[in-house]
C-alpha cells in the first residue's frame, strides 16, 4: 500500500517533497501504521488539482490493496462494472486513507459542482487505470520489495530514487507518469464526468 502511495505521489513530485516509507509493521502489543511521508510545496495555493493529487495518492493505497487480493486479470476485467459494483474496493487497514480520500474529494467537487461520489469515482477509476498501465504494478512490487529488504523500519525517498533511476525500465517508467498526467489534467467538469454513468 505504501508503494503504491509512493509510484502515485511520482506523478506530482514537484508539488510534494517525498521523504520517507515504511511498511505497516506490528509492535508488541500495538500495529503501527506505515506509508508515505511527504511536506507539501506551502508556497502552492491550494487549489482543486492539488486536492486531486492527494485524493490519488490517498485512495492508490486501497486500490493496490485491491489488485494485491483479487489479482489485475479480475481488476481488469470488472472495473467496467464500478461504481455500481464495489465489492471490489479491500479497505481493510486503510480505512484512515479512505476517509482522507474522502475529504479531499469534497473540494474539488464543490469546485465543479459536481456530487462528491461522482468526483470519488472518477478519482477510484483513474487510479485503478494508472496502476494497470504497462508496466506500472512491476514498479510498485519493485518498490514493495525495497520497503521489506530495508535495514531501518523507514526507508528514505531520496535513495530508492536513485536506485531506481538505474534500472533500465525508469525512462519508459516515466514516460508512463507523463502519459497518465496527461490523461487527467487538467481538470475540467467535462472530464470528471464523462466516464460515468448516471448515479442516483
Amino acid at each position: 500500500m505504501a508503494a503504491a502511495q509512493f509510484v502515485t505521489a511520482l506523478n506530482f513530485e514537484a508539488e510534494f517533497e517525498l521523504l520517507s516509507l515504511s511498511a505497516m509493521s506490528t509492535q508488541v502489543g500495538a500495529v503501527k501504521k506505515g506509508g508515505l511521508i511527504f511536506v507539501r510545496n506551502g508556497k502552492l495555493k491550494m487549489h482543486p488539482e492539488i486536492y486531486d493529487h492527494l485524493s490519488l495518492i490517498s485512495i492508490s493505497s486501497i486500490c493496490a490493496g485491491s489488485i494485491y487480493l483479487h489479482g489485475l486479470d479480475k481488476i481488469a476485467a470488472e472495473i467496467v462494472n464500478l461504481p455500481y459494483s464495489d465489492g471490489l474496493l479491500n479497505l481493510e487497514g486503510a480505512e484512515e486513507d479512505y476517509m482522507a480520500f474522502k475529504r479531499l474529494c469534497s473540494p474539488v467537487s464543490r469546485f465543479f459542482l459536481i456530487q462528491a461520489k461522482k468526483v470519488q469515482w472518477s478519482a477510484i477509476l483513474s487510479t485503478f487505470r494508472f496502476l494497470m498501465m504497462e508496466g506500472i504494478w512491476e514498479v510498485v512490487s519493485y518498490v514493495a520489495e525495497a520497503i521489506s529488504q530495508a535495514d531501518a523500519d523507514v526507508l528514505s525517498c531520496m535513495q530508492l530514487l536513485e536506485k531506481m533511476q538505474k534500472e533500465k525500465w525508469y525512462p519508459e517508467f516515466c514516460s508512463s507518469l507523463k502519459t497518465f498526467h496527461a490523461s487527467r489534467y487538467p481538470l475540467s467538469k467535462v472530464k470528471l464526468e464523462s466516464e460515468l454513468p448516471e448515479m442516483a
